[in-house]
């Protein structure tokens, strides 16, 4: 799943970009994660963004926007074994203006930022592609 954070200010809309300590590759991107046992993408989203934030969403809702991407070496210690092909989910957590995360062992820095530069940070063209939709959805 991947999940980004929003709320509005008195400048507009802005996302919460995180990033990764460089042991999980030093890049920037939203809350993302894996299903857990039975959860479906919502609980397991609503999870990872209460674990590696410690925010509590006003509204948490899937958007239509979803790819599949193949697994790289490198990160094959974090899935079950077998997977090749992780499918992520894309989520949009409306939070409330003031609130600030708590970060995981996962991240070492945050900011809120408006698109352009939450844009710009993101390394994975699927984040950029997926955050692009969520702001088409929000601003139309």
């Amino acid at each position: 799943m991947l999940v980004y954070c929003f709320h509005r200010n008195a400048d507009g809309i802005v996302y919460l970009i995180l990033r990764r300590t460089p042991r999980y590759g030093g890049f920037w991107q939203g809350v993302t994660g894996a299903v857990e046992g039975n959860e479906i993408p919502l609980e397991g989203a609503r999870r990872e963004l209460k674990e590696e934030t410690g925010l509590s969403p006003a509204r948490l809702f899937q958007v239509e926007f979803d790819y599949t991407f193949p697994l790289e070496e490198e990160w094959k210690w974090a899935y079950a074994p077998g997977v090749e092909f992780v499918k992520e989910y894309v989520f949009l957590a409306e939070i409330s203006d003031g609130s600030e995360p708590i970060l995981s062992f996962e991240h070492d820095r945050y900011e809120w930022m408006p698109y352009t530069p939450a844009m710009a940070r993101l390394k994975w063209p699927n984040n950029q592609r997926a955050l692009e939709f969520c702001n088409s959805l929000l601003t139309s």
